[in-house]
């Protein structure tokens, strides 16, 4: 019998800030982040368009109020994630 897999997910590339940020995360904030990178990668099209900076897409976990601000690229098989709050 074959393994079940988990849902398809795009891969999540941080940009240096966005890297930066999250390396000032206690263990309760990178909860938080890691949960909207979760629901990006498993629906990239999940976030607003953001107002006159297309492409950049807007998602905020309803959750924890993370912040991720983001784009996708490569046919919608990576996100690029530009700038992260908690």
């Amino acid at each position: 019998m074959s393994p079940r897999h988990g849902p398809w997910r795009a891969q999540a590339i941080l940009t240096p800030g966005a890297q930066r940020q999250i390396d000032r995360y206690d263990t309760g904030e990178m909860i938080a982040a890691d949960r909207a990178i979760v629901a990006v990668q498993t629906n990239p099209g999940i976030g607003d368009l953001a107002p006159g900076r297309e492409p950049l897409r807007d998602y905020r976990e309803p959750d924890t109020g993370a912040r991720i601000v983001y784009y996708i690229a490569e046919f919608g098989s990576h996100v690029v994630i530009v700038y992260i709050e908690v």
